[in-house]
């Protein structure tokens, strides 16, 4: 049986890798096309300019490019991303390594009597039929 503190230090690791996973190759990719794409601007302040539409909708373009609800999500992702970073960085519990010898109170190395013995020892100290209140 896993033991539930290992499950609890390991969880946000997992859902760390699992957002970085998409959401580090779509920012290239996404900051790669807005690189590469030539905005088309229109500066003429002429009158007949001002009156058509196309100089309001380049501006509305132009504003509309940066706050997308898919850019909003994607800055968003990064925070929750951050947020993560430090809370595992921050983590009180260490996982521990499963040491064996450690459990049953031997040095590495124990003759196979020994391990038979300390098991024994314990078996009867944590067994509930044996001993209904282990300490």
């Amino acid at each position: 049986m896993a033991d539930s503190e290992e499950n609890n230090a390991l969880f946000p690791i997992f859902i760390l890798s699992m957002i970085a996973l998409p959401l580090v190759p779509y920012t290239i990719l996404k900051l790669f096309r807005v690189a590469s794409k030539k905005t088309k601007c229109i500066n003429c302040e002429c009158s007949d300019c001002s009156r058509s539409e196309k100089y309001r909708k380049s501006v509305f373009k132009r504003n509309t490019s940066v706050s997308t609800c898919g850019n909003l999500t994607l800055v968003l992702l990064w925070i929750i991303m951050a947020i993560l970073v430090y809370y595992i960085k921050h983590m009180n519990s260490e996982i521990q390594v499963f040491e064996p010898f450690n459990i049953l109170g031997l040095e590495p190395g124990a003759s196979d009597s020994k391990i038979k013995k300390a098991y024994r020892r314990l078996s009867i100290q944590y067994h509930p039929d044996k001993n209904p209140d282990p300490i």
